[in-house]
Formats: structure tokens, sequence, C-alpha cells
């Protein structure tokens, strides 16, 4: 068993992600073919479903990248449920306490690591290797909590001390909102708190991730965190990359 994106991640590597949102296996397959090292299905902000869910691992099983999932929420079932289906991890929305944290990565594993209850579906190739991967998943699952308020700052070294959390997302969009400065990325506060995860992530030695904002097509926002020191970026995915291309089109052709 391989995960790609924690040994990238665990060699010091820069790992690029994209979010997919339209819930179609043949776009997920392309993310992966045009070379990005990871691919994160989005339950949480679009109306997937479990089948469409399954469909897009399966697309992104055709290529080198690592399929994660995007909870709607810290929850045991619909964790196990991802990953029964073969998603190499989660990344969790509104993580604030090493609490919150140590339940989902409780989630991911099984006894005597964890309280997942056994069952792969697709994750096992539908029982021919049911040994195998209930031996090896425990290490190789990704527990990601995105950090998007004002309360996860706070207690951000909790949480990365918290042993089976792999690394972080920072939600920018949230956490700009949380600190009262919404969108103002270049904002004292917000950059202070970047920062602090950073430091966060240092001290406990763990990859620190971001979602990068700004156009997906401009790679001034993604280089400058990948500078500062942030390893698992998420940037764009098909509704971003669709949008601005559309816009760049129109703006650019004139008769």
């Amino acid at each position: 068993m391989r995960n790609r994106l924690k040994e990238l991640l665990e060699t010091g590597k820069v790992a690029m992600g994209a979010q997919l949102r339209f819930g179609v296996p043949a776009i997920a397959e392309l993310f992966g073919a045009a070379g990005f090292d990871w691919v994160l299905i989005d339950t949480e902000h679009a109306p997937q479903t479990p089948t469409s869910v399954q469909a897009q691992l399966q697309g992104v099983g055709c290529t080198e990248a690592t399929s994660i999932v995007r909870t709607a929420k810290n929850d045991p079932d619909l964790i196990k449920l991802y990953l029964d289906m073969g998603a190499m991890g989660v990344v969790v929305p509104s993580i604030n306490t090493a609490g919150e944290a140590g339940e989902g990565t409780s989630a991911c594993r099984y006894p005597p690591d964890g309280i997942r209850g056994w069952g792969p579906h697709r994750a096992a190739k539908y029982g021919l290797a049911s040994e195998t991967y209930t031996t090896e998943i425990n290490s190789q699952v990704m527990y990601i909590p995105i950090i998007e308020s004002a309360e996860a700052i706070e207690n951000i070294e909790e949480i990365l001390a918290v042993d089976g959390v792999d690394s972080f997302i920072v939600g920018p969009v949230d956490l700009s909102i949380s600190l009262n400065v919404p969108f103002d990325y270049e904002n004292r506060k917000f950059q202070q708190a970047l920062r602090r995860t950073l430091e966060a992530a240092e001290q406990v030695g763990k990859p620190a991730g971001i979602g990068v904002y700004g156009s997906p097509l401009d790679p001034t926002s993604a280089i400058r965190h990948m500078q500062s020191g942030f390893r698992l970026i998420l940037v764009g995915g098909d509704e971003p990359f669709l949008t601005t291309s559309c816009r760049h089109v129109l703006d650019n052709i004139s008769f």
C-alpha cells in the first residue's frame, strides 16, 4: 500500500493539490493525470453523493495522485465511509481544539490506535486484500484538519501535537472572517496567524498547509506561501479553473 502524498511530505517536498466540486469522475482523473500530487473531493460545500465520491476516487485511482476527501464535519461515520471507499485520508473542517482533532484521528484508525469499525469496501479491493489493507492502513491514512478560526489559531500548538494529525490546511477565507478582517489577507492579524501556524508546525515537525487565495492562474501567492514554509498546497480546482478561464477568454476577445 502506498500513500504518495504522505511520502512527499515526509521527505520534505511540496505537494500540490486541487479541490473538486462538480462530481465528475473524468475531471477527477484529468486532474490526477495532469500531475497534481493530490486531489481533494469536496463534500462540505458541494452536492456530492457517496456514489459520485466513489466514482471520482476510481478516476483518481487511474493516476499517480492521492485521493483525499473533504468531509462536511468531524463525523466518525462519514470518515469511515470515505476511507472504506478508498480515500487515503480526510480533510476535516472547523477543528478548533486538540480534543476535536483527537476524535477525528481516532475515527481514521482501527483498534488499538483508534475506533474505526471494520468493513473496507473498494479500499480493500472488494475483499481481495482485506488483511493487507487492515494491517497497513493505520500508518498510511492521513487526518488533516482545516484551521479556519481564531480559536483554532489559539490552540494550534495543542492541535498539531495530537498523535495522528498529519498536517493541516489553513482555510484563508473563514480565518480572515473569524479574525474580523474578511478577505484582507495582507492584514497584520491575518499574517500573524499564518506565522503562528508555521511556527507550531516546525515545533512538532509536521508539514504546514494552506489553501491559496487569489486567481489560480497567478502563481504569486502559491510561490510566496511555499517560500515561507508551507508544503501542503491547495491551489485551485475544477470550479475556480473553469470560472477563471471563462472570464479570461471573454475579457481578452474583442470584435
